[in-house]
C-alpha cells in the first residue's frame, strides 16, 4: 500500500524530480495512448497463453506417470527448473531456440531445414512464443509438484476408484471427478501465478519482441528514458497495473471467500 501511495503521488506530480504540484496530465497521456491498452492487452494475453499451456501439459503428466512422480529421481528432477532465476532460462532460451540455437543446427543437420537460419523463428517474435515456451519450461514442474500435492490430500485415487466402481471409465472418472477437484483445489495458486506472469520481466525482455511489449517492459522503458518527463508516466502505468492485478485477484478469490464463509456459517 505505501508502494502505491508513493507511485500514485509521483504520478499526479506531488511529489518527485518534476513535482510542479498536483496535476493528471501524466494520467491522461498514459489513458489515451494506444499503447498502453495494447501492453495491457498483450501481457493478459501471454499470460495466459503461459499459464494454460502449463496446466494441460502438467495435468497430462500427472495423468501419465501417476504415483512414479513421487519416487525416483524424476521427483527430484522436477524441483530443478523451480530453482533456475527467469534471467538464466531465458538465456537458455536464446541457446535452444534462436536461429544460431541447438536446436536449429540438430534441424539442419538432420536434414529438415536447408540452412540453420531457416528455422522457424521462435524469438522475437509478436507472437510471442518464446515468452510462452520459456515460461512453460519453467512453470510446468512446479504446477506437476502442486497438482501431485493435491492428488495425495485429497485422496484421489479413491474417488476414482469409487467413481469407477459406480460404471465411469477410466477418462470418465479423470475428467468429471478428478480434474474439477485438482482445478479447485490450485485455483489460488493458479490465480496468483497469472498475475505474476502477466508481469514478468526478464523473459518477456531478452526474448520478447520490440512491439508489443508486456507491462512491465514498457514501465521500465518509460522510467529509465533519458527525457525525465517520461517517469511519472512509468508510474501511471505501475499504479493502472497494480490496480488490476489487485482487482482481478479479488474477482478471482470473490466465490472461494463467500464459500468459505457460508460453510462457516453453517
Amino acid at each position: 500500500m505505501a508502494g502505491l501511495a508513493f507511485m500514485l503521488l509521483y504520478s499526479t506530480g506531488v511529489i518527485g524530480l518534476l513535482a510542479t504540484g498536483f496535476t493528471l496530465r501524466y494520467w491522461s497521456h498514459v489513458l489515451i495512448d494506444g499503447q498502453t491498452w495494447i501492453s495491457l492487452a498483450y501481457s493478459a494475453l501471454l499470460g495466459s497463453a503461459s499459464l494454460g499451456a502449463s496446466l494441460v501439459l502438467a495435468l497430462a503428466l500427472q495423468a501419465a506417470l501417476g504415483v512414479r512422480l513421487r519416487t525416483g529421481a524424476l521427483r527430484g528432477l522436477l524441483f530443478l527448473p523451480m530453482a533456475i532465476p527467469p534471467i538464466v532460462a531465458a538465456l537458455l532460451s536464446v541457446q535452444m531456440l534462436g536461429n544460431a540455437g541447438l536446436l536449429s543446427r540438430v534441424a539442419h543437420a538432420a536434414g529438415l531445414v536447408a540452412r540453420p537460419e531457416d528455422f522457424p523463428a521462435l524469438l522475437y517474435t509478436p507472437a510471442g512464443l518464446g515468452i510462452v515456451i520459456t515460461h512453460v519450461m519453467l512453470v510446468t514442474p512446479f504446477l506437476l509438484l502442486m497438482l501431485d500435492r493435491i492428488e495425495r490430500h485429497a485422496l484421489l485415487s479413491d474417488l476414482e476408484q469409487m467413481a469407477r466402481t459406480l460404471g465411469a471409465s477410466p477418462w470418465q472418472a479423470w475428467r468429471r471427478v478428478c480434474l474439477p477437484v485438482l482445478l479447485r483445489a490450485g485455483a489460488p495458486v493458479l490465480s496468483v501465478y497469472l498475475v505474476v506472469l502477466m508481469g514478468a520481466y526478464e523473459v518477456p525482455l531478452l526474448v520478447g519482441a520490440q512491439y508489443p511489449s508486456m507491462i512491465s517492459v514498457l514501465i521500465q522503458r518509460r522510467f529509465s528514458q533519458f527525457d525525465m518527463g517520461t517517469r511519472p508516466e512509468a508510474y501511471v502505468l505501475a499504479s493502472i497495473y497494480a490496480c488490476l492485478a489487485a482487482g482481478l485477484l479479488l474477482v478471482l478469490f470473490a466465490p472461494r471467500a463467500r464459500r468459505s464463509a457460508q460453510e462457516h456459517g453453517a
